[in-house]
């Protein structure tokens, strides 16, 4: 029997906002091998006698960690295993989908990815703010604030005076100097911003209402894990 990874995107908030497909395969998993953000009620749909483990990378885990769950990939799939391998939000975005998928087909294995729902896209459109509206943002960018080197402020410089709205990742730790980079690179402090979180153990989320100026300086205590969008769109938006 021939066996198979399937990288699939777990989407947001957990089971209703999975694909069918996804929903379909995690079902019908051997092996399910998951990250730090997946939604518990997600896991419950594996088929008694699955196989399920923890692989998520903690803040400052290295390349030996990614490299021994591809290797474990690997492994299960050459034994005849159906494998989910279950990330958060969308596998390509900022989520070392591309690193993975290259990395089996390398070593032989049949690969497919999934796409799921990124919460770049999905969480503002839950909390009711739209990324693109007409008169107001005709272009979005995403952008991760968990850098390899957090000192470094030219990457948020060179985006600042990016027209449309900008999404922020991993962004709630780093928030103030982020602000404070962004400002640094011409964006305006009276810019616009919200900070979106899931609130721990439940399917809400939270709404903070800023201008960019507000963040910098200021210690974010976080919930849970978050987006910040800024843009002329959350001006309009607030509850």
């Amino acid at each position: 029997m021939k066996g198979k990874v399937y990288l699939v995107g777990a989407g947001v908030l957990g089971v209703e906002n999975l694909t069918v497909k996804a929903y379909r395969l995690i079902s019908e998993a051997d092996v399910i091998l998951y990250d730090r953000l997946v939604d518990p009620s997600v896991l419950r749909l594996a088929k008694p006698g699955a196989e399920t483990a923890y692989v998520g990378k903690e803040p400052g885990e290295g390349p030996q960690k990614q490299m021994e769950l591809t290797e474990l990939m690997i492994k299960h799939s050459k034994s005849g295993k159906v494998v989910v391998r279950l990330k958060s939000g969308d596998p390509f975005v900022f989520g070392r989908g591309g690193e993975e998928l290259l990395s089996l087909r390398e070593a032989g294995v049949d690969v497919e990815v999934v796409p799921g729902l990124t919460s770049a896209v999905a969480i503002p459109t839950i909390a009711g703010i739209p990324l693109t509206m007409r008169d107001l943002s005709s272009s979005i960018l995403i952008l991760t604030g968990h850098l390899a080197k957090a000192s470094d402020g030219s990457y948020f410089k060179e985006h600042a005076k990016f027209p449309g709205t900008v999404v922020l990742l991993m962004s709630l730790t780093n928030i103030s100097t982020i602000s404070r980079y962004l400002i640094e690179g011409g964006m305006s402090p009276n810019r616009p911003v919200v900070v979106i979180t899931s609130i721990a153990r439940s399917q809400r989320l939270k709404k903070e209402f800023f201008r960019l100026w507000d963040l910098v300086g200021a210690e974010y205590r976080r919930e849970g894990p978050g987006v910040v969008v800024i843009g002329e769109v959350v001006g309009g938006f607030k509850d």
